[in-house]
């Protein structure tokens, strides 16, 4: 079966071919233009000789990676901030570094109907730290890509998935579902398929991704259990509402993801992952296999 990829999204081939060159700019700068290095009083020599190169690289690279993390929990609240202006919910608060999760939001009380939700970059290197509080009814993660484009968007998701599901299956850890949202989309470098009118100048008005996840933990004596829909979570139509989805297209940017555990010989088990958009097959994986 040909699967086509998990998101449709892509960064624009003219930009990407100009990362390599750019890498090979930067790298051999002292060899190449050794008058513009000692124009900003750097010597040539010391350029990898004196680690001033590496050194730099790394400053930047730490600064990008806080102002990153920064920039992506204040987004988020600012889609909390407009839902709650336009009383959808009742409040969130932000939560400190000691807990597991970035954001609370409130629904509805009397009864009350609480929502966590974690905010995370687009590779998912940490998802492992996050955890479900036990009064969420809903447990979200944000996954927020900040413009890299050295890898496809649809490598992102795939490995944020890849990790949320394990977490699923091995360490029995619910996410109800997945925001996906990439900085770029709905720009120039990556026009975004789902405005066909406005795909390369949207912006940051395009809604997030949305990837549902399955009901229960998949198990030997419950190995595919169901996957949530937008009629049994609240926080994802909300999402999409704000950003004036309307319903009749709200299938456009949601991704079920169904989640079975198969049996093997020899008391092992593996986890195969299917992510489903508009009711056809667009991603499949298989994990290693464990001892059960």
């Amino acid at each position: 079966m040909e699967l086509k990829s998990t998101l449709p999204c892509k960064h624009e081939k003219r930009v990407t071919q100009q990362v390599k060159p750019t890498i090979d700019l930067l790298t051999n700068m002292d060899t190449l233009h050794p008058e513009v290095l000692r124009q900003h009083q750097i010597q040539p020599i010391d350029y990898k000789g004196g680690l001033v190169f590496r050194s730099a690289i790394e400053s930047i690279r730490g600064t990008f990676i806080a102002s990153s993390t920064t920039g992506r929990e204040g987004l988020v609240n600012d889609v909390l901030e407009n839902l709650s202006q336009r009383e959808k919910i009742v409040e969130f608060t932000r939560s400190g570094s000691s807990r597991r999760y970035d954001f609370s939001v409130a629904l509805e009380r009397n009864p009350d109907y609480f929502v966590a939700v974690e905010v995370k970059g687009g590779e998912g290197n940490s998802i492992n730290i996050s955890e479900r509080p036990l009064w969420a009814k809903e447990f979200a993660v944000w996954s927020h890509l900040d413009g890299a484009i050295v890898n496809q968007p649809a490598h992102g998701a795939h490995s944020v998935i890849n990790r949320l599901t394990n977490e699923l299956v091995r360490r029995h850890k619910i996410v109800d579902v997945l925001f996906f949202k990439d900085i770029l989309c709905g720009t120039r470098a990556r026009p975004c398929p789902k405005y066909p009118n406005r795909k390369d100048s949207i912006g940051l008005e395009t809604s997030p991704d949305i990837f549902l996840f399955p009901t229960r933990i998949p198990s030997i004596d419950d190995p595919e259990p169901p996957v949530h829909s937008l009629a049994s979570l609240r926080l994802p139509v909300l999402i999409l509402d704000l950003f004036n989805i309307p319903s009749n297209q709200r299938k456009n940017h949601v991704w079920e993801v169904h989640v079975k555990v198969e049996e093997l010989p020899n008391t092992r088990a593996r986890r195969i992952v299917q992510i489903r958009h508009k009711g056809k097959v667009v991603d499949e994986s298989a994990s290693r296999s464990w001892r059960i």
